[in-house]
């Protein structure tokens, strides 16, 4: 993949400026603690900056000799362990451009991924299977190969990248019904910076544990970026299945631990209230939690707040952009605001009426659409082989979150919720389309439409209903068949969690689905 943009200033990489630097100020500060509660491979337990600005280069130049190019792609389909994280910014310091894939996503998934790219290498854990129709044309470098680029450290010097050439490639679902690819540059480092005093307050103390996966940006950044930009300590739980993450174990590693900052998505505070319900003692080292990716109810925070003492603060943000507006201690927001904009940041409103001719901002506390300028260094480069997707997302000079809101005069930021159909479930961005798609290749099915279904304030689920061809089908053996194709095709976050039968879907005079109509069609006692 050839660059797509270079700077003539003084080379930047990510890695470096994440881990090398701080390896120069505090070399034997502790960097990154692995929590398991089995041997999953014979990594150390605790590494100080020293040995993982090591152990990161060492990855680098062994990555470089299995053939890959600085400036390729290389997709990781990885366990969310340690060779993800230490492969992730090995990848960057050697210029090689990392996809964070999950690994619970179906070959299919995968395959469209590695055509979409180009890939020609892709980082495999063991029990994670290359799509068959690839295995002859991409390369795998298996976790074997990371580890033992580990075992005789060879640290390579860091690329000279500079801050617009490419960092990583991220996979987020769009308005299509495939998934779109977000290329984010070196700089995107530099725009995670303003989040430390409107976020998370993260400082050289600070012991972080995340609770979520590293195929998403989220983990990657609070969980790793962050902390090894403020010089703090990343704790990672090794476990050896999802299976582990109950809703007892974060209580119960934050105590033994001392973790000091927690972050996760709101139900995943919701299930630890609901399940293994903490006390103040037990969580006596938090300053606080921090949420994203989902909405967090007011009640939940309130719950959490009377049974722990420890507040969450929220960010609001995308795969696009990371966040862009949150709450942190000392603030004081009304009541609809999700958070304030955070300091240096150029986001405005946007009258929605104006932008197919001169972008006109709103006046404060007025609505539209919440848009970024184009010169912040956390906004995207572009969408990985979507020119006319990427058209329309500019205006001008803004980038066009799809979200509506307004900001109030003391930047306070009220979300109005989306101005598209992408729906939000377990923290992760999906598109109706692609679940659509998938339900109309079965044979019986005549058309198919989902929706983001609220169950409550704080849990929201993917609802399908379905038109069948005939209505002498059986309804039982269509479900069982479509469970059949879903598993097969997609991530199990992307799956429809109720299902209801209908005559006909409810569409417009031009036959355009009306999707805020679906609602109307779920019983009532559902």
């Amino acid at each position: 993949m050839k660059d797509v943009a270079s700077s003539k200033e003084a080379p930047f990489n990510l890695s470096e400026f994440t881990i090398g630097q701080r390896a120069i100020q505090s070399p034997d500060a502790i960097a990154l603690k692995i929590i398991s509660n089995s041997a999953q491979n014979s990594l150390p337990h605790t590494w100080t900056y020293s040995e993982l600005d090591i152990a990161i280069r060492s990855i680098a130049n062994g990555l470089l000799h299995e053939g890959v190019s600085p400036g390729d792609f290389l997709p990781l389909r990885l366990k969310s362990d340690t060779p993800f994280a230490l492969t992730f910014f090995g990848a960057i310091a050697a210029g090689i451009v990392p996809i964070p894939l999950s690994p619970g996503l179906t070959e299919k998934e995968v395959s469209f991924f590695l055509k979409d790219t180009g890939a020609k290498h892709c980082a495999v854990s063991a029990n994670l299977n290359m799509p068959t129709e690839l295995q002859h044309h991409v390369d795998k470098i298996t976790e074997e190969d990371i580890l033992s680029f580990l075992e005789k450290p060879q640290p390579l010097a860091y690329a000279k990248t500079y801050e617009n050439d490419p960092a990583f490639l991220i996979y987020s679902s769009g308005t299509t019904n495939k998934p779109k690819g977000v290329l984010h540059a070196q700089r995107v480092i530099k725009g995670r910076l303003p989040m430390q005093a409107g976020w998370h307050q993260m400082n050289e103390r600070d012991m972080v544990l995340h609770a979520g996966e590293f195929n998403w940006t989220y983990t990657l950044g609070v969980g790793l970026m962050d902390p090894w930009i403020w010089g703090a300590t990343a704790l990672i739980y090794s476990a050896k299945s999802s299976k582990e993450k109950t809703p007892a174990l974060w209580p119960e590693l934050i105590k033994t631990h001392g973790a000091t900052i927690f972050a996760a998505v709101p139900g995943v505070y919701r299930q630890i209230l609901k399940y293994a319900p903490p006390s103040e003692e037990d969580l006596s080292s938090l300053r606080h939690g921090l949420t994203a990716g989902e909405a967090l109810n007011q009640k939940l925070h309130k719950e959490w707040q009377k049974q722990t003492g420890t507040k969450l603060y929220e960010a609001l943000g995308q795969s696009e952009f990371s966040t862009y507006a949150s709450t942190t201690k000392g603030f004081k927001l009304p009541v609809q605001a999700k958070g304030r904009i955070q300091q240096g940041r150029k986001v405005t409103i946007l009258k929605e009426e104006t932008l197919n001719e001169k972008p006109i901002e709103c006046e404060k506390g007025e609505e539209g659409l919440i848009a970024i300028h184009k010169s912040e260094p956390g906004l995207m480069l572009k969408y990985w082989n979507r020119p006319e997707e990427m058209k329309k997302a500019f205006c001008g000079e803004w980038f066009i979150t799809g979200d509506r809101g307004l900001i109030d005069e003391e930047h306070n930021l009220t979300h109005l919720g989306r101005a598209d159909d992408v729906m939000n479930t377990q923290g992760y961005r999906v598109s109706p389309q692609e679940i659509e798609m998938t339900l109309n290749s079965h044979k019986e099915i005549a058309e198919a439409a989902v929706y983001e279904q609220q169950i409550r304030s704080d849990l929201s689920i993917i609802s399908a209903f379905l038109v069948l061809k005939t209505e002498t089908e059986c309804q039982a053996q269509v479900l069982t068949e479509l469970n059949s194709i879903l598993t097969e095709t997609l991530a199990n976050y992307k799956h429809p969690k109720s299902f209801h039968f209908i005559k006909k879907l409810p569409r417009n005079q031009s036959g355009k689905l009306m999707r805020k109509e679906l609602k109307n069609l779920v019983p009532k006692n559902t």
